[in-house]
């Protein structure tokens, strides 16, 4: 009679389930973190300008309304996110908007860096023909619209401008700058990227585009 050669190996099977468990472990305290998000309206009959102090705010949409008010919304997301918020200033007809951290207790020094911790987001709906004034150190930022003024400095993120304005001025240290808008000056220039600028025949407005490692395009709107 042949013999089943067949050998039980329970540690065989037992392995895909002990990847399984841990894989688990793993992911289950991050997903039991819920948004912390905020929404909020502030009536913009002596706001001139809008700055957002945007350090550590990894995504950074603003876009314009006929209505006189300021919408804003934002997301928190990490381990320490019901300790920061998005704190809101009026001051000389300025609204500035910056990310604060709220809580009494201390976050250990090893994670004192907010991004280590905490992803944010923040979506604005803002009146036509406003300034607009925005710095961040780690975001990207998506403008659509028709601002009086524009101006935008990041670090690492990309920049990308959809719209009007009478005068911008645009720097990135490594992020690309991607504008489409019309009857236009340009100036453009890339240390280490590349610069492709379509043809304007009238210069109704002033941009200056700058980037030490992005790549820069300006796009004509028909």
């Amino acid at each position: 009679m042949q013999k089943n050669n067949f050998i039980y190996r329970p540690h065989r099977f037992l392995k895909p389930v002990r990847s399984l468990c841990l894989l688990f472990t793993l992911i289950s305290p991050f997903a039991s973190f819920a948004q912390n998000t905020l929404s909020k309206e502030i009536l913009a009959d002596q706001i001139k300008t809008v700055a957002i102090s945007g350090n550590q705010i990894f995504n950074i949409t603003v876009g314009t309304t006929d209505e006189n008010k300021i919408s804003l919304s934002s997301t928190l997301d990490g381990e320490y996110q019901n300790k920061y918020q998005i704190a809101t200033e009026e001051k000389d007809n300025t609204l500035t908007l910056r990310l604060e951290f709220m809580s009494f207790e201390d976050i250990p020094d090893d994670k004192r860096n907010a991004h280590k911790v905490i992803a944010a987001t923040l979506y604005l709906k803002i009146p036509k023909n406003l300034n607009l004034n925005i710095v961040s150190d780690v975001g990207s930022v998506d403008v659509s619209g028709n601002y009086n003024s524009l101006s935008v400095e990041l670090l690492q993120g990309h920049c990308v401008v959809d719209g009007l304005t009478k005068s911008a001025t645009i720097n990135t240290i490594d992020g690309n700058i991607s504008v489409v808008t019309r009857d236009a000056k340009i100036n453009a220039s890339s240390n280490n990227g590349e610069v492709v600028v379509d043809d304007f025949s009238r210069s109704q407005s002033q941009w200056n585009l700058k980037s030490i490692n992005g790549d820069i395009t300006v796009a004509k709107k028909e």
